[in-house]
């Protein structure tokens, strides 16, 4: 499905499109926009409804006037629970904001059957080598319009806390992992804003020149390491988070097979990813890791 650009104040002008959640790499995120504001899923079942509103931009008499669009979470949804959170009172059936939720959750049920949505941050932040020829892993990713992080990463990550997020689990190793990229990528950080292209390859933001397909690691981190151990270090942190890796959309098959075939090794991760895999090569695969998870979640 393509991306709608018409003016979202258009009445009836829907965007929906994906992104990816980087640095740890956690999979992807659904959104649905329209004037009445926006709709967001991690796993493309539960969806936090965020309704658009305007807000006083400044304080004071001068800048009473003055207003800009903000969005205001009013609650989550989903196919079989409906709305959580949704003021019950009576008197607020008739609210703008309610209505506004309302078509939300009307245009989010109509577009489930087109998830997942085509992914549209391909600008991204890319840490090089130490030689500043090498990209070894991502750091953020943005869309053409959209907000870039501030301030921007200097380092990567594998995990994120003490013992990851539920779509998520840490990866043992990741400290470990952390530093050997931190100690590829040396003193003197080297990190460059790239234009991903529908080739594959990418022009640099600062000076415009091309990089080709192949000099971008496939699974966001390289894996070519000179020590047998460090390659196997990287590895298995792909393996780890195959789940999340194999809802990235312009993956060969080779690879989202090789990806299927690790799932077993974080199957807690596969429910929280499966429903917005763009392909299955192996159904049994996934099969089998989703029975894994219902295992270890009855523990």
């Amino acid at each position: 499905m393509s991306v709608s650009h018409k003016p979202l104040s258009e009445a009836g002008a829907v965007r929906s499109y994906a992104i990816r959640r980087v640095n740890p790499f956690l999979g992807v995120l659904q959104v649905i926009e329209t004037h009445a504001g926006r709709s967001v899923s991690a796993n493309g079942v539960v969806w936090d409804i965020e309704v658009r509103a305007d807000r006083s931009d400044g304080w004071g008499s001068l800048n009473r006037n003055q207003c800009k669009p903000a969005y205001y979470r009013y609650g989550l949804w989903s196919l079989t629970d409906g709305l959580v959170n949704r003021p019950l009172a009576p008197h607020l059936d008739n609210d703008p904001l309610t209505q506004q939720c309302n078509e939300l959750i009307d245009c989010t049920r109509a577009h489930l059957e087109q998830l997942p949505f085509p992914l549209v941050d391909n600008h991204e932040l890319w840490l090089f080598d130490s030689d500043n020829t090498q990209p070894l892993a991502l750091l953020a990713s943005a869309t053409a319009d959209g907000a870039r992080s501030s301030p921007e990463p200097k380092y990567w990550a594998a995990s994120i806390g003490a013992d990851g997020v539920p779509s998520q689990r840490r990866y043992p190793s990741a400290s470990e992992l952390e530093a050997l990229v931190k100690q590829r990528a040396g003193f003197n950080i080297h990190k460059h804003w790239i234009t991903r292209l529908d080739d594959g390859g990418g022009i640099f933001e600062v000076n415009h020149a091309y990089i080709a397909a192949d000099r971008f690691p496939t699974f966001l981190l390289i894996e070519d390491w000179p020590d047998v151990n460090q390659v196997k270090l990287a590895a298995e942190y792909v393996n780890w988070v195959s789940p999340s890796l194999l809802t990235l959309q312009c993956l060969s098959r080779e690879d989202r097979s090789r990806l299927e075939h690790s799932l077993t090794v974080q199957a807690l991760s596969v429910e929280h990813h499966w429903q917005l895999y763009p392909e299955i090569i192996d159904e049994q695969s996934i099969k089998a890791a989703r029975v894994q998870c219902r295992l270890q979640n009855s523990d």
